[in-house]
């Protein structure tokens, strides 16, 4: 199972310290812009042992369209680098780069929400070297349950489940979103 130092360790493999520092300072800056807009939709724990943590926050390129952001830790106290986790988020950047990988390392969470393409294909274009990562979307949600603190989300949020969109669904919405804006977009040229 992936834990946050094996996708920090990733990203600093082949990497010079002042990439590392930029890539982790630009999702540090949409996490930024994101923040105001991430909004925790439930909680469910297991035992004393584990939480799995329910978020939607706004795309960045498609006006309208939010995305489901699901992590799971093997903790309900602290998150540390060595807890182990789970993600889902049907964020086309997440989907397309990383699925195929977390999948493979059963790091995956809600895998059926996900075409089997996605689980069987390695992405060789996007990811080829196959490097744990997290899009933007993901690590905006791991550094909003580490800033609000798990025990206080659980004390808010635990048995509530809420409907998540399977990758196909949020495909979809994205697609009428886009033709909605375009019209909109047509009607302020006119």
């Amino acid at each position: 199972m992936i834990t946050l130092k094996d996708i920090i360790g990733n990203i600093k493999k082949g990497q010079s310290a002042l990439n590392v520092r930029v890539i982790l300072n630009n999702l540090e800056k949409t996490y930024q812009q994101l923040i105001r807009d991430i909004k925790i939709t439930g909680c469910t724990t297991t035992g004393t042992d584990s939480a799995i943590v329910y978020m939607t926050m706004p795309s960045a390129t498609v006006n309208g369209i939010s995305y489901d952001v699901v992590i799971w830790v093997d903790t309900q106290t602290k998150m540390k680098l060595t807890t182990p986790l789970k993600v889902y988020t049907n964020s086309p950047s997440f989907a397309y780069n990383f699925t195929y990988v977390f999948y493979r390392k059963g790091s995956l969470l809600f895998p059926e929400k996900y075409t089997d393409a996605f689980k069987s294909t390695p992405p060789k274009m996007r990811n080829p070297f196959m490097s744990v990562g997290f899009d933007r979307h993901v690590f905006a949600g791991i550094r909003y349950i580490s800033d609000y603190k798990l025990p206080r989300i659980i004390s808010k949020y635990d048995n509530v489940t809420p409907r998540v969109k399977s990758f196909q669904q949020k495909m979809n919405e994205i697609g009428a979103q886009k033709l909605e804006n375009e019209k909109q977009q047509s009607r302020i040229r006119r």
